[in-house]
């Protein structure tokens, strides 16, 4: 699951470059979510805090962006 998620990672950087800030935005979310999916529950309480801030900024930036 982990290189699944550095896949995703990887295309989500790619495709910000080249194509879309917020579909790369999406992607990368996407793969942080996956990457995290098995070892969440296990985390510490501050070890969650930076993966969510994360996460949740990654949706905002792909939400705030103007649609062209």
């Amino acid at each position: 699951m982990k290189r699944v998620s550095y896949l995703i990672g990887l295309a989500g950087i790619v495709i910000g470059i080249l194509l879309s800030v917020r579909a790369g935005a999406l992607t990368i979310a996407a793969a942080l979510a996956i990457f995290l999916a098995q070892d969440f529950r296990r985390l510490r309480t501050s070890e969650k805090i930076i993966p969510a801030v994360l996460f949740v900024s990654l949706i905002t930036i792909a939400l705030a962006l103007p649609r062209r």
